[in-house]
């Protein structure tokens, strides 16, 4: 959680400097998923502009980072921990996006790409005895500096308005969400997750159903729709979708009727007739 915290807030970081660009030069998209030919890549920013596009690879990695242009990682001198380069994932991710643009028959533009350190605190430097390259990373609003570095590049218009708006209509239709199996990634077993209605006030799991109503037993909340929020978490835990019977053993129901009558009343989609029916988010 606190990697993803730190992965994330280096986004917002970069987000709030790109809203100084002029709305009328670039395009903006952020955390765009595409495929190509089954090969998914993440571009966690990415400039449209009439004369070139820019990819930036965001990093929020704080302390002294050494690049090692040997073994192409990153290492943090405070506590030893190793990451992967960033200037791979951003060089991998300009290939990817220059193949999908040419299956696409849109490849018009030069693509670049520089990678993003959001801490103004975080010192970069070079492994002893190695002459890292630096001219594709930047810190803080040191990422305008690299925007006019390659506006001062390339002068000549590749595309018209009207394409660049044919190209966000193709990102916006091929854009895929990742989807991430939350149990596997931690290598959590389904039977370790708690199952019934937590207590939306003092989070005792289970809830107790009675009559219409789950109570809480350590602090005596009643509620009906409490089980609202324990399906929204087993769709992320769990699968995206649940069946009546799941329902109805996940949450602790006495019957398959109640289940279908709360399951009618919760506002999700649904698929399917009887006992075939599935609903989703």
């Amino acid at each position: 959680m606190a990697k993803r915290r730190a992965g994330h807030w280096g986004e917002i970081v970069l987000n709030i400097y790109l809203k100084e660009l002029p709305a009328d030069k670039y395009y903006i998209f952020h955390d765009l998923q595409l495929n190509i030919n089954g090969t998914y890549f993440q571009i966690d920013f990415l400039l449209l502009s009439t004369i070139y596009h820019l990819i930036i690879e965001a990093k929020n990695i704080s302390g002294t980072l050494t690049f090692d242009k040997d073994f192409k990682q990153l290492i943090r001198l405070e506590d030893g921990e190793v990451f992967e380069d960033p200037r791979i994932q951003a060089n991998r991710n300009q290939n990817l996006l220059k193949r999908f643009l040419i299956s696409h028959g849109l490849h018009f533009a030069p693509i670049e790409q520089t990678v993003f350190f959001s801490n103004v605190k975080t010192k970069l430097q070079a492994a002893p005895g190695n002459q890292t390259d630096f001219s594709r990373v930047c810190k803080a609003r040191e990422i305008f500096q690299k925007i006019h570095h390659f506006e001062s590049i390339y002068h000549q218009e590749k595309l018209k308005h009207s394409q660049i708006e044919n190209l966000c209509d193709l990102f916006l239709s091929q854009h895929s969400p990742l989807t991430i199996n939350i149990l596997k990634e931690f290598d959590i077993a389904q039977d370790a997750i708690r199952t019934g209605v937590c207590c939306p006030s003092c989070s005792c799991l289970p809830m107790v159903y009675v009559k219409g109503k789950w109570v809480c037993l350590v602090c005596h909340k009643i509620s009906r729709d409490a089980f609202i929020e324990g399906v929204h978490d087993y769709f992320y835990l769990i699968k995206p979708t649940i069946t009546n019977q799941e329902f109805k053993e996940f949450f602790h129901i006495p019957n398959g009727n109640i289940a279908q009558k709360k399951l009618a009343k919760s506002g999700l989609n649904f698929s399917g007739k009887n006992k075939g029916r599935i609903y989703f988010k």
